[in-house]
């Protein structure tokens, strides 16, 4: 892993036109909920990373609020532009906790300059989430203790119309369906934005 590492942080100093990936994130369907706060991914959603060969799976089901970057910045820089999809994967890291929060945070920066954010949104989101995340964080891990689900399972994804995600995933619950456990090893790929080169202003 850090063999790999390596290499990709001294290939972007040596070239850094090849800190931004040849393969940006692959969109995939999102069904909203009724009331449009919250989205489920109907397809599995993969991230890249840079030019590392670690790949971040968000899988089918998983539902999104964008929540984990703050709402107050949505009238300058809406969570639904192109820092959308690295929305998501960050959103699934914060879910997720195999990685740190400040990993979590370092690999959306980087998922947002792979999708093309202008830099002085990137780093404004970035400074965002740094400051502000720890609350969207402590309620994912809440969440977990108190038994609730955020990825929905296959043979349940034929949602009513107009069901709200709240009463969706209370649904789940008295069907017995529980989140899955925080990953006991981080995951490989935790810490691959930590060091990465980002493409100037």
């Amino acid at each position: 892993m850090w063999k790999a590492l390596c290499l990709t942080f001294l290939l972007s100093l040596l070239f850094p036109q090849w800190a931004i990936a040849q393969q940006p994130i692959a969109p995939v369907p999102m069904t909203p909920f009724g009331d449009g706060q919250d989205s489920v991914l109907t397809g599995s959603l993969q991230y890249q990373v840079l030019q590392t060969t670690f790949v971040i799976t968000v899988p089918a089901g998983f539902v999104t609020d964008f929540a984990s970057t703050p709402r107050a910045l949505w009238s300058v820089i809406p969570a639904t532009g192109r820092c959308q999809l690295a929305a998501v994967v960050h959103d699934f890291l914060y879910w997720d906790q195999g990685c740190t929060r400040e990993q979590a945070d370092a690999i959306f920066r980087v998922a947002m300059a792979e999708s093309n954010v202008k830099p002085y949104e990137r780093d404004l989101m970035w400074q965002a989430v740094r400051r502000f995340g720890q609350s969207a964080w402590n309620d994912n891990a809440a969440a977990k203790q108190a038994g609730k689900p955020r990825i929905v399972p296959a043979a349940y994804m034929n949602i009513p119309p107009l069901v709200t995600w709240s009463d969706y995933q209370d649904q789940l619950v008295r069907q017995g369906i529980k989140p899955e456990p925080t990953p006991a090893t981080p995951p490989v790929y935790c810490t691959a934005g930590i060091s990465a080169a980002l493409p100037s202003p």
